[in-house]
Formats: C-alpha cells, structure tokens, sequence
C-alpha cells in the first residue's frame, strides 16, 4: 500500500489562509468598535456576535475546501464537504459577558483599549475554531472511515496542542479537534477512507509523544522544581505509583519546553 505524501507547505498554506481570515475579522471589528460606545454592551453583544458567526462561516467554508482537496489527493475521488462552523451563539455571548467584567473598572467605567483588543481576540479565536472543527465535522458527514492528526504548523504551540499531536492519526473526537488558543496554527489534517498511509513531511508524532511521556515520568519522579510541584499537587494522582493527572503533565510541560 502506497503512502500518501502531504508537503508541510500544504499545511503552511492553509493555516496562513486561517490566519488571514482571523485577521481580517480581527481589523474589521476593532473598526466597528471604534465607532459606538462600548458601555452600551447590548449594542456590542450583537455586534461581536455578528462578527464571530461570518468569521466562523468564512473559516468553515475554507476548511471545507481543504477537505474536498484532501480527499482528492489521498483517494482521488471527490467529496461534497459543506460548510460546519463552530459558532456557538450562547458561548459567544457568555464570552463576551466575561470580557466586559473582565475589562470593568468602575459600575459604568471600562478599560476601552482592554475591552475592544480581548472583544478582538474573541473573533480570532472563533475563527480559528472553525477551521479546526470544520475540517472534523466535515469528515464526521463522510462514510468512509477518517481519522486526524493534529500537526503543529506555527511558532506558538501550547502543551495540549503537542499531547495531542503525539497522538498520530489516532483522536477522533470534537474536543480535541475544537481546542485552540491565541494564534494557534496548528492543523486538523484528516486521513480518509483507510487507503493509505498518509505521511506528513516534517510531523513526526513520536517526537512529540515522547515529550509527553517525559512529563509525566518527571510528574512520577518528582523532578520538577519544588514551587512546580505544589501548583500540580491538587491535580496529581497515584495510580500504582505513578503519578497520572493530565493537568499536571501538562503543566510540567509548560516548564520543561517553555510552552503556553
């Protein structure tokens, strides 16, 4: 059985093309923001909630798109992938609640640059989402057997983008597809139809796989510094010795790489 070879370039192109999505979202709310008043939160409720549903539409429509062309290559047949966004109408709305206490400063005072840039990254991170989860869905309404990888593309990685990208072609699942994080560029990459084995140039899953395997042996050993130790304590578990909580690897993580 012959491997399918995917290029880091393919990937590299479609995360720039999220990013330009996001971007684009990003600049056109801080626009329109600018133009009312932030205290009339009503207002900005529906206006954030506008952005975030077209910039999760504009990102599940491109996600569908990378979809069709993965099928293409890794089965030559082509697959009618629909748009699936991520928007969330309730979340967003609580999210944007959280923002206006998060930016408060008095009863009827906020912190304006604050409130519009987290307002801003709200957008970001929606879009983000729904390339994620577009590519997920698009597989889940697929017949043909579809597995994902989560493949690093970009500079910022966080820890549980990297446990689990040391998963392989192994989650199947819409929160790990769904996660993401402030300029996340990971890539959901699918595996379609159980043809081949799909090879992804540069994306070794065992790499990052054993980056987690050292965290939670440095977790289990304690050796991690001692003011590490009592933030993961509350998380830790013994399980026939070993300590076993996914929060606390995950911190240890954060310290043994320097990732978010």
């Amino acid at each position: 059985m012959a491997d399918v070879i995917i290029g880091m370039d393919v990937l590299e192109r479609y995360a720039g093309g999220v990013r330009e999505i996001a971007g684009i979202s990003r600049d056109d709310l801080l626009m329109t923001l600018a133009a009312v008043d932030l205290r009339d939160r009503e207002l900005v409720e529906d206006i954030v909630a506008g952005a975030c549903r077209a910039a999760s539409q504009a990102s599940a429509e491109y996600a569908a798109q990378f979809y069709r062309g993965m099928s293409i290559l890794q089965t030559g047949r082509d697959f009618d992938a629909r748009a699936l966004s991520a928007y969330d109408a309730q979340a967003t709305l609580v999210a944007v609640r959280g923002i206006y206490r998060q930016a408060r400063i008095d009863d009827d005072e906020y912190d304006e640059e604050l409130l519009a840039r987290l307002l801003a990254d709200r957008v970001e991170f929606e879009a983000n989402r729904s390339s994620k989860v577009g590519v997920w869905r698009s597989g889940r309404a697929d017949s043909r057997e579809v597995r994902y990888a989560r493949v690093p593309v970009g500079a910022e990685t966080c820890a549980w983008c990297l446990m689990t990208a040391g998963l392989g072609y192994w989650f199947m699942t819409d929160e790990a597809a769904s996660h993401t994080h402030a300029h996340c560029d990971c890539v959901i990459v699918p595996a379609i139809g159980g043809i081949h084995d799909v090879v992804i140039e540069g994306y070794d899953s065992t790499v990052y796989r054993d980056m987690w395997r050292e965290a939670n042996l440095a977790l289990a050993t304690g050796n991690v510094p001692h003011d590490l130790s009592e933030r993961v304590e509350r998380y830790a578990q013994t399980r026939e010795g070993y300590r076993t909580d996914t929060n606390g690897a995950l911190a240890v993580m954060r310290w043994k790489y320097g990732l978010k």
